[in-house]
């Protein structure tokens, strides 16, 4: 019989790269995800508008223009916290979210072609008629994080002002987030899902630390 001229269809080596290089953001097909429980809110963080962030597919640094949700990375590492590097393997794997679902190493095409597209915010998560969401946006207004980066690319250069008001900032937000926990009772792993990263933890990124 002749040979097959059909090109084998591709195959993970489970190498583990790509989840080491950080979790999938999520896509309004992983809500059901999140509502069963299978990703919770302690394994979610949150990226805002103006935060400098590296995107995983094309490698290149950006500054967010809409927020982003993601599975978290474990301590002292940006691996996705799912990922079981001893087995090679993915502790969801079943019930994985679409970007992994669509992520293939040696042709990222599919996971290019909805990366950006139908991504999954807080507000599809958090019920918009309570107390919690109220707090996420009073947050969202009292610490912003693109002025919080923009005053640490200043405070970077040696501007004493910007580093001043950064500061002023990173105390205040963290008696906020610490007055949230007790207040309210929520684990603290979910608090960078509900605020995102700490702007103490924004200006890290910039080489300015900050003791909130």
């Amino acid at each position: 019989m002749p040979e097959s001229s059909e090109t084998p269809a591709p195959i993970c080596r489970r190498c583990g790269q790509c989840c080491q290089s950080g979790g999938p953001a999520l896509h309004l097909a992983d809500l059901p995800l999140v509502r069963s429980g299978t990703i919770s809110r302690a394994h979610l963080f949150t990226l805002r508008p103006g935060e400098t962030v590296n995107e995983n597919v094309t490698g290149r640094l950006i500054v967010l223009e809409r927020e982003m949700v993601k599975i978290a990375g474990r301590e002292q590492s940006q691996a996705c916290l799912f990922h079981d590097a001893r087995r090679h393997a993915c502790r969801i794997h079943v019930s994985r979210p679409v970007e992994c679902r669509a992520l293939f190493c040696e042709d990222t095409s599919a996971v290019q072609a909805l990366y950006r597209r139908d991504r999954l915010t807080r507000a599809d998560i958090i019920s918009t008629g309570g107390g919690l969401w109220e707090l996420t946006r009073f947050h969202d207004r009292a610490f912003p994080a693109g002025a919080a980066a923009h005053l640490a690319r200043q405070a970077a250069t040696g501007h004493t002002a910007a580093r001043e008001r950064l500061a002023e900032m990173a105390r205040a937000e963290g008696a906020f987030r610490r007055t949230f926990q007790e207040k309210t009772g929520v684990p603290r792993k979910e608090l960078d899902f509900y605020f995102g990263r700490s702007i103490a933890r924004i200006c890290a990124q910039f080489g300015v630390r900050l003791t909130p």
